[in-house]
């Protein structure tokens, strides 16, 4: 067994980044092997979506005196529930882990605790210096961001040895956060969990491929005092009811099983989260497990109020069909810009532009529109197979330039879709995709509104976010949250992508230390998993997956010459 434990606190963090940025940039096909059997199902019925929300865990208090030594020889452990196994990373239809990974967890006034299992039966891990990519092997990983706003959230790895990393980042890596504790990149700040503890204990030989093991074990705490130094809200996080985004990730690589190892390159490797991220991503903030305090503790009967928090409502109804591929005009002039309030960098303050007179689509580009690109034909290759999967989307291939929808879906916006496809439907449309400036114009007005709407706070009555419905809804489906120019859904509902990557304003603050992780298309508006922070009409999202996503579609503009 090994233990660690940091009066500076390094541990909450870095791990999981670095997997993200790096072990996950090159997905192999593994990565993508499908679960044996399985079918998207079909319907001739009008299809009703599935809702989806992030896994919850709620957290008891402990009934005594927890020791961070990796054996969860406490009462407190002995009657805490175990999390649901780890899942594919991306969503239902992928191959499945076939090795248990659980984790539980408590809480007293001063500390909250982890304490979970990875079953493996061949234990190797190689990397014995803290602070270190811990993810290029196989390990698991802690993210935690106090206040679910994708902002000052940490990571933490580490391995089979106990050798860990801690990373905090201002804002997602994928808007070019400079994280702290990357001591080789210039300008990284050193950064620690203050007081984290850490025990790991094996069950089995490390290192000796030639023996069955049963697994690993983790126990680690974290003091309330260090996390609450993250919490730009400021509300109290160790309290009944409080909540944290928190997810868990293991990394799972495996090896040739040669004794003496002599190459320790991977055969296979593969992501396993606790709550799925939708997409191919472990910095996907919005999609992070919901972790809620109870005062009860876990001897006492359960807290059914916080095991049943944050229930799906239904969607709307009774809306006229929208006239889809409608245009609004907007007119040329000089705008603001900006300021996105949530980027701490400096990058996105207030500016101003001037623009021509464009054009806007009124809706989301819809499924059933979509499908008729790919009928046009000499497009299939801007269809990918989890399109056929009715919850997300519900398109259909029967063919080469043969595509039919899912009953019932047609109005619902299109998504799981690229950069690539997006711009090949706007060609075919003859449009294009709106500029960055055209887009927040169209959402903000000349009245500089904070909401597509108005400065009125985003609720169920104008947008489609959080997960309260848990799918996406047929568009223009919030008549309360159009603009006044009559433009629907520029909050909620999906991401709409920019033919743009994500970059300094040209009258921002400029910086080139840390600029690997800006690759991706800017996208705007939110979506149906975004916290009420992301729908703003300043808010400068990126599109966070390196394939496609259930929660990023489109509108298109085009120019009025």
């Amino acid at each position: 067994m090994k233990h660690w434990s940091r009066g500076i606190a390094p541990f909450v963090i870095l791990l999981f980044t670095i997997h993200s940025m790096v072990a996950q940039v090159s997905v192999t096909n593994e990565r993508w092997e499908r679960e044996p059997g399985f079918v998207y199902p079909e319907s001739s019925e009008p299809y009703t979506p599935k809702p989806f929300k992030p896994r919850q865990y709620v957290v008891y208090r402990t009934i005594d005196d927890i020791v961070v030594d990796g054996k969860f020889d406490e009462s407190s452990w002995e009657n805490a529930e175990w999390t649901d196994n780890h899942v594919h990373i991306v969503f239902e239809g992928y191959k499945n882990p076939n090795l248990n990974t659980r984790t539980k967890m408590v809480w007293d006034d001063e500390k909250i605790y982890f304490a979970g299992f990875l079953e493996e039966p061949n234990i190797y891990a190689r990397f014995i210096k803290n602070d270190t990519f811990i993810c290029y092997e196989s390990d698991f990983e802690i993210f935690i961001d106090v206040d679910g706003d994708a902002r000052d959230y940490v990571e933490i790895e580490f391995n089979a040895l106990g050798t860990f990393w801690d990373v905090m980042y201002a804002k997602e890596l994928d808007k070019g956060a400079l994280p702290k504790s990357f001591s080789w990149i210039p300008n990284s700040e050193p950064w620690d969990v203050q007081g984290m503890r850490l025990a790991v204990r094996t069950d089995g030989t490390v290192n000796y491929p030639l023996d069955k093991d049963e697994g690993w074990y983790y126990e680690c705490s974290i003091p309330w005092s260090s996390l609450q130094e993250l919490s730009l809200r400021g509300d109290q996080l160790n309290q009944n009811g409080a909540s944290m985004r928190v997810n868990f990730s293991r990394v799972q690589y495996n090896i040739k099983e040669d004794w003496p190892i002599e190459d320790w390159s991977s055969v296979k490797g593969v992501d396993w989260l606790w709550s799925p991220m939708l997409t191919y991503r472990a910095h996907v903030i919005e999609t992070f497990g919901r972790v809620i305090m109870s005062e009860k503790t876990v001897i006492q009967t359960k807290d059914w109020g916080l095991e049943n928090a944050f229930p799906f409502i239904d969607p709307p109804k009774g809306q006229k069909k929208p006239k889809v591929g409608s245009m609004k005009k907007i007119k040329g002039g000089s705008y603001a810009i900006g300021p996105d309030d949530e980027d701490p960098s400096g990058a996105s303050p207030r500016g101003e532009v001037t623009v021509e007179d464009f054009y806007i689509d009124c809706y989301e580009v819809t499924i059933s529109e979509y499908a008729k690109f790919l009928n046009a034909g000499g497009y299939d290759d801007y269809y990918w197979e989890d399109m056929a999967d009715p919850t997300w989307c519900g398109i259909i291939k029967k063919g080469e330039g043969a595509y039919t929808v899912v009953p019932g879906k047609e109005f619902y916006p299109v998504c799981l879709i690229k950069i690539e496809g997006a711009k090949a439907y706007a060609k075919w449309a003859g449009k294009r995709l709106p500029t960055e400036y055209e887009w927040e114009i169209a959402a903000r007005g000349s009245q500089e509104r904070l909401y597509p709407w108005g400065d009125e706070v985003p609720d169920i009555t104008r947008a489609n976010f959080d997960y309260h419905i848990g799918h996406t809804v047929p568009v223009g489906s919030y008549p309360m949250g159009k603009t006044t120019e009559g433009v629907y859904d520029m909050a909620g509902n999906v991401n709409e992508m920019i033919d743009k990557k994500w970059e300094e304003y040209p009258w921002g603050k400029k910086r080139e230390d840390f600029t690997q992780a800006l690759k991706n298309p800017l996208c705007r508006g939110g979506a149906w998993t975004s916290p009420n922070n992301f729908l703003k009409a300043t808010y400068r999202d990126v599109v966070k997956h390196h394939y496609m996503a259930p929660f990023v579609g489109f509108r298109c503009a085009r120019d009025t010459k």
